[in-house]
């Protein structure tokens, strides 16, 4: 039995050939060659996988990942390791209660993970300005009724350095910030390991200094 070229089926699975080659390898697909059929399969499974690689679209948690790996590499110190937290709620993208209309969360909630280190975070609009609190604590998930004290934290801001400060005896630090961004958070957990918390952006609003 002569069989086709993987270009021919190639072709036939991305619907490119002429209507009489197509005729003519589905009457030898009937006639039941096991390995051109098994060609064809691999060959439908990858066009199939292109298809779905071209309409995916990264999670935005992704994507500002990213974009703050490349902004914090230039400002740490080349062997500390650079950690990227990890999304796990956003309190913006989580549905509206079944009957409820006209609310508006008063705060939003993040909360990120790198390893066992965990950031909770809340942003708030502070009353009768046009900024916004950024209040957080940094919890270990090995000692969770332990917040990690005396970290250093740092706010950029289009890989601008606009903020530094330390978290407290508790693990908790306020900051004070407004329309900026591509704004990041940098954790100096160690001399050996850095943690980067991508943070939405606070549109309509200008930096303030807490």
């Amino acid at each position: 039995m002569k069989h086709f070229s993987i270009d021919d089926w190639v072709d036939f699975a991305r619907l490119l050939s002429s209507t009489e080659q197509r005729a003519s390898m589905q009457q030898h697909l009937d006639a039941g060659c096991t390995q051109c059929s098994k060609t064809l399969d691999l060959w439908r499974h990858v066009v199939n996988f292109a298809i779905r690689e071209r309409s995916y679209e990264p999670p935005l948690w992704a994507v500002r990942a990213v974009n703050a790996s490349f902004a914090v590499s230039k400002l740490i110190a080349p062997a500390s390791k650079l950690e990227i937290a990890k999304l796990l709620f956003d309190s913006a993208l989580q549905p509206v209660t079944a009957g409820v209309r006209g609310t508006a969360a008063v705060a939003r909630q993040l909360l990120y993970r790198s390893g066992s280190v965990c950031i909770d975070m809340r942003m708030q609009a502070k009353p009768g300005s046009d900024s916004v609190v950024l209040i957080g604590q940094l919890l270990d998930s090995a000692k969770p009724d332990h917040g990690i004290s005396g970290v250093p934290v740092t706010l950029l801001s289009n890989g601008e350095t606009m903020l530094r400060r330390k978290t407290n005896e508790v693990g908790e630090f306020d900051l004070g910030i407004a329309a900026m961004s591509q704004m990041q958070l940098v954790f100096g957990i160690s001399k050996g390991k850095t943690i980067v918390v991508p943070v939405p952006d606070s549109e309509g609003y200008e930096h303030v200094q807490a």
